[in-house]
């Protein structure tokens, strides 16, 4: 079943036109990806995806992959989103999985496909598979639940969630609110709508070479992760809070 919400954090999706970094914050290098692609968000969710992919898994080689086919026509973020990660399978994702494109198909006696599932079955994404940039639906709690992005924006924030919670160096909390308006303040929010898992609002906010996610679980708190392929990217984050698991 799906956390309902019980708390609301503070987002202006137009603040960062121009995403600069100040205080306290990782300082980049230049060996950690930055975070340019903010800029294409609002117009071009895909293009987006592609540019944080691209230098976020810099490190992964990219293998020989067999070319894999869909039994239908997919929509183009879904294609772009596959396309990305040939060769390089961590990409579909080590907590919760976008489907390899041979294993998408259509949900019983419906129209609606199956591209995405949650790690332990707790719910499955579906879209039209003819809609160019289709509404994303959740089933598996009492009642099916629309995700608030469409296709393409879901797909980057599905990217951020796994950036967050698998990557090489990450830190986990549970944090109030008040301690969560704190972290953030030297951080830059990503300009899309709160994702519903895991907690919802689920939201997320980078800094060059780092990912943050703060999903809400109602009674069960804030669970703030934040992740990184470099641990000097993370390290300064260490004084910050007490940290439940921290190993950047």
């Amino acid at each position: 079943m799906l956390p309902s919400a019980s708390a609301h954090i503070g987002f202006d999706p137009g603040f960062y036109t121009h995403p600069m970094i100040e205080g306290r914050s990782v300082v980049p290098t230049p060996t950690v990806p930055g975070i340019d692609w903010l800029d294409d968000v609002a117009q071009d969710p895909t293009r987006a995806l592609r540019s944080f992919l691209t230098a976020w898994y810099a490190d992964v080689p990219v293998r020989p992959a067999t070319p894999w086919h869909a039994a239908m026509k997919l929509p183009a973020p879904l294609l772009a989103f596959h396309d990305i990660a040939a060769g390089r399978e961590e990409i579909l994702g080590q907590q919760d999985f976008i489907e390899p494109l041979d294993e998408i198909d259509y949900a019983e006696d419906e129209p609606l496909v199956v591209f995405a599932a949650e790690n332990q079955g707790v719910w499955v994404a579906l879209i039209d598979p003819t809609d160019d940039d289709p509404v994303v639906w959740y089933d598996g709690g009492p009642e099916r639940l629309r995700e608030r992005e469409r296709l393409s924006g879901f797909l980057l924030q599905f990217a951020l969630n796994e950036a967050a919670s698998t990557s090489p160096f990450t830190g986990f909390a549970a944090v109030t609110t008040e301690v969560l308006d704190r972290f953030v303040k030297d951080l830059v929010p990503v300009p899309l709508q709160p994702m519903r898992v895991p907690g919802d609002p689920t939201r997320h906010w980078v800094a060059p070479g780092l990912v943050a996610m703060a999903a809400d679980h109602g009674e069960r708190g804030i669970w703030l992760s934040v992740g990184s392929r470099q641990s000097s990217a993370l390290r300064p984050l260490r004084s910050r809070l007490e940290w439940e698991q921290f190993n950047g």
